[in-house]
């Protein structure tokens, strides 16, 4: 089993959510898993990755070529600047990729950010950047504004099953460590009869 939390957390409020946090996403990242959880991982990695690495790209593309009236770039500049950050980004998350990694296993406050990082990130990611690209899927634009109810209510949608997704998450993660110290104390209790 791959649980290892500490056995002592801070009594004060703050500090109880910052322990549960961390242990979420050590098993979030970490734990054994179903193909349901698999599944609600994976799905907002891809789109986050599709999100950072082609839409934030072509938003610089339309900025510096079109929107910004001092810059003016030409086409082939507006290129070049936004394949330069679209592979910045890349390298960015690649590296912060093997800093999670890094982090299995290891406690400290830096890993421990590292972790939050990473579910405050999947909030981001189920709750704001899907809804926009529902939002844009279904025909809605914030630049030049464009919004109707159903590309309203296919945002919010997407919203709600993200959150959806985040309240499933936590109930999968109470469920499966209840169930491992049920078994730890059970454990215990035999191995202190011997």
């Amino acid at each position: 089993m791959s649980t290892a939390y500490s056995s002592y957390r801070p009594r004060n409020g703050l500090g109880r959510l910052f322990g549960w946090a961390d242990d979420f996403m050590s098993w979030m990242l970490f734990g054994h898993e179903t193909w349901l959880i698999a599944m609600l991982k994976a799905v907002p990695l891809f789109l986050f990755l599709y999100f950072a690495l082609f839409y934030v790209s072509n938003y610089i593309y339309y900025l510096v070529t079109v929107e910004i009236p001092f810059l003016k770039f030409s086409e082939e500049v507006g290129y070049l600047i936004a394949n330069g950050a679209g592979m910045t980004t890349f390298a960015a998350i690649v590296v912060f990729a093997l800093v999670v990694q890094a982090s299995r296993g290891r406690r400290g406050v830096v890993w421990a950010a590292v972790r939050i990082f990473v579910g405050l990130n999947y909030l981001l990611t189920v709750l704001v950047i899907i809804p926009i690209m529902a939002f844009n899927l279904a025909g809605g634009s914030l630049w030049p504004v464009r919004i109707t109810l159903e590309t309203l209510a296919f945002g919010a949608i997407a919203a709600g099953l993200g959150a959806a997704a985040c309240v499933y998450l936590a109930i999968e993660f109470r469920r499966i460590t209840g169930r491992q110290a049920a078994d730890a104390e059970r454990l215990s209790t035999e191995l202190a009869r011997r």
